[in-house]
């Protein structure tokens, strides 16, 4: 595999500032077409590309599931861009009407004349299946929609993410040993068996603006495959503030520090095309989550708070276990 290291062609003020941008190739200093490791100026893992990696048969079984999956959202906030460069107040967006933008965000206007509390981002083709953590308005750890519903097209995504997994272990070693103690460590009724993974987020044809993720683990690693049919170019994954484009094609698997920015250019020279995205990961707040019948209790009670202080405790020991 080729190894390179490179130093930051921007700083991180720079690299922020393309936050809720659409990215293009004129970022790209260093475009990735082979399987290679890209390290920080530091001597830290940055990225690694793995060509044709996934086998084919499974790539095909887990295609027509994952597409099924993947449902408008908009909740997606700065991946999904500008809003202002697209609406403005007043317009529609599907049956909703703009009534304030702020930021990358929008809030309807309701029939009375308020604006809701609730803010959305542009629509995009995207969602998540496995499993979630809990937040203020449903607190507690649940299978996801598509998990519950589709169990059985679930399962026949299970070995995709299995693949997924077994690249992450062998080339990013250090990361996935972190990330798997703390899966190990957490209620198994959240874990995708088997896997370093709590979730999944699958994408069609989204070309996500500049943005960090989050919720996921710190200390581990984005993990992210592809699964495309039809013909098209671009589409590069970029690490703007690196100069770094990744050429992430069919059946390829790419891993890399998704708490720097990044996002994808658009599509080009293309006819029709279906490009899926499959981000694997861990979600930092499931090591709080009980067991399913726990969480089902907490949601029959309503109990509100994210973690009890016994949790915090129990959390706290297993990460400096861990961590160190």
């Amino acid at each position: 595999m080729k190894s390179i290291k490179l130093k930051p062609v921007m700083s991180e003020e720079e690299a922020n500032n393309l936050i809720g941008q659409h990215l293009d190739e004129t970022l790209i200093h260093d475009l990735i077409e082979e399987d290679t490791e890209v390290f920080k100026e530091n001597g830290e893992l940055l990225c690694v590309l793995k060509k044709n990696i996934v086998p084919e048969k499974i790539c095909e079984n887990a295609r027509i599931p994952f597409r099924k999956a993947v449902t408008p959202t908009t909740n997606r906030a700065s991946a999904s861009g500008d809003i202002s460069k697209f609406y403005k107040v007043g317009d529609k967006v599907g049956t909703t009407i703009i009534g304030e933008i702020k930021g990358n965000q929008y809030r309807a206007l309701l029939k009375d004349g308020t604006l809701s509390k609730t803010m959305h981002a542009i629509p995009v083709d995207s969602s998540v299946i496995g499993y979630m953590d809990r937040y203020p308005r449903i607190p507690y750890c649940r299978t996801t929609a598509f998990s519950q519903k589709f169990f059985n097209e679930y399962n026949m995504c299970v070995p995709y993410v299995k693949c997924v997994n077994d690249v992450f272990k062998n080339y990013a070693p250090h990361r996935y040993k972190i990330q798997k103690a703390m899966a190990d460590a957490s209620s198994q009724d959240f874990i995708i068996k088997d896997t370093a993974f709590t979730t999944v987020t699958v994408n069609k044809n989204f070309q996500t603006a500049g943005h960090k993720d989050a919720g996921d683990l710190k200390e581990g690693f984005g993990n992210l495959g592809v699964i495309s049919r039809g013909k098209y170019d671009g589409f590069y994954t970029v690490l703007p503030k690196y100069g770094v484009g990744l050429n992430i094609k069919h059946g390829d698997v790419a891993l890399f520090d998704v708490h720097e920015v990044h996002g994808n250019t658009g599509a080009k020279d293309a006819s029709y095309f279906e490009r899926i995205s499959v981000v694997c990961y861990y979600r930092e707040k499931m090591i709080y989550c009980g067991t399913k019948e726990y969480e089902l209790e907490r949601a029959k009670t309503e109990t509100k708070k994210i973690a009890l202080p016994e949790e915090i405790a129990k959390a706290e020991e297993i990460r400096e276990k861990i961590l160190g």
